[in-house]
């Protein structure tokens, strides 16, 4: 039977958003036996170059092994930038030249702006990846406007398909012990993900005289962010403890009170979507889709894009009120249940791919 090739760079445990996406949709294909079978392929490993050059060539081969065996169906490729933008330029030539079709999702909220600084060479390259992609994959309305809008793809030839997540076994706690709220941060330690403007917030005079303690989960400078809080005089209230797997999110969701991410830019976080699964209030930034999916003040907390003071009156708001920060986490949770859990979301996945498995073997008795 063919199989579908997922391409996540890092798997699906150092891939960030994309490899928890794709975690979720694997496990969903297991326990509901969906078909065409799902393979994630590792485009990029987990370190320097010299590994990702060697990730990236196994890759390859197991796309020609697949291809030789007359099983590799379609080729699915997750693309943000720099890098992976660079390898999925090349998969796109590999995919035209073994007749593959192929998808391309789209998953980097600053995609654009990588994409209209880089060289002519460079935007012909992906124009082109798009051009020929048999279908493109974008998680909200907001981008599929702009892949048609600037890329030149028509809508008939782009799905939204939102990032979702698979329902937890438990819930979050819905109350702090001791009144102590955590906080936690889920995201790569750094300036994209609001991380400066997040720590000016926890040191301000509002947030200072209540309780609470952080924790912030991600890989990214650990010692750059442990450094910065000390000079803040709040680090005996944070815990970094670097990037988590898939079973020690699991974990923390359960002990946390407020997600927060005060992200420049995102195309749909999966850390949001995670928190809500888990009946979390969120406070986070209206960027990317995530406003297509929360409204503010009724199922999250929106605050502007580098703004620590805002972020501060929103996370004290939350302290401050369990009965509110309760009636958030519950109607988040309520979007989650409605438009963003993975065992509704990977069917449909899945129909995607055995649709185009059935145009791409017509058009090849057509050939012939």
């Amino acid at each position: 039977m063919s199989v579908v090739c997922m391409l996540c760079p890092g798997g699906t445990e150092h891939a960030g958003g994309i490899g928890r996406w794709a975690g979720y949709m694997l496990r969903e294909w297991q326990d509901q036996n969906l078909r065409p079978p799902l393979e994630i392929v590792d485009t990029r490993g987990y370190g320097g170059w010299l590994v990702a050059g060697r990730a990236f060539l196994r890759a390859l081969w197991r796309l020609a092994v697949l291809r030789r065996q007359g099983r590799l169906g379609i080729i699915h490729a997750n693309l943000a930038v720099r890098g992976s933008a660079v390898r999925k330029c090349i998969v796109g030539l590999l995919a035209r030249a073994m007749g593959v079709p192929l998808i391309v999702q789209l998953h980097a909220g600053h995609f654009f702006d990588f994409y209209d600084n880089l060289p002519y060479p460079g935007r012909f390259a992906l124009r082109q990846l798009f051009a020929h992609a048999a279908r493109v994959i974008v998680l909200g309305n907001v981008w599929q406007e702009r892949v048609t809008a600037e890329l030149g793809i028509p809508p008939d030839r782009i799905t939204v398909l939102y990032n979702s997540v698979r329902t937890p076994e438990r819930l979050a706690r819905t109350e702090a012990p001791d009144l102590v709220c955590h906080i936690v941060m889920l995201g790569r330690l750094g300036p994209p993900k609001g991380v400066p403007e997040l720590l000016e917030a926890m040191a301000s005079e509002a947030m200072r005289a209540r309780k609470w303690r952080a924790t912030l989960a991600g890989d990214g400078d650990v010692g750059a962010v442990m450094a910065e809080a000390r000079r803040l005089g709040i680090a005996d209230r944070i815990d970094c403890p670097g990037w988590l797997g898939a079973d020690a999110v699991a974990q923390l969701l359960l002990q946390t009170d407020i997600l927060v991410l005060p992200s420049r830019s995102e195309n749909l976080p999966v850390a949001v979507i995670e928190a809500l699964s888990y009946r979390i209030a969120v406070v986070t930034t209206p960027v990317g889709a995530t406003p297509e999916l929360v409204q503010d003040g009724v199922s999250a907390l929106f605050v502007p894009t580098r703004n620590s003071d805002a972020l501060a009156r929103a996370l004290a708001r939350l302290i401050d009120d369990p009965e509110f920060r309760a009636e958030i986490a519950r109607r988040g949770h309520d979007v989650f249940t409605a438009r963003l859990d993975a065992s509704v979301a990977a069917p449909i996945l899945a129909s995607i791919y055995q649709a185009m498995m059935a145009q791409s073997r017509a058009s090849t008795l057509r050939a012939s």
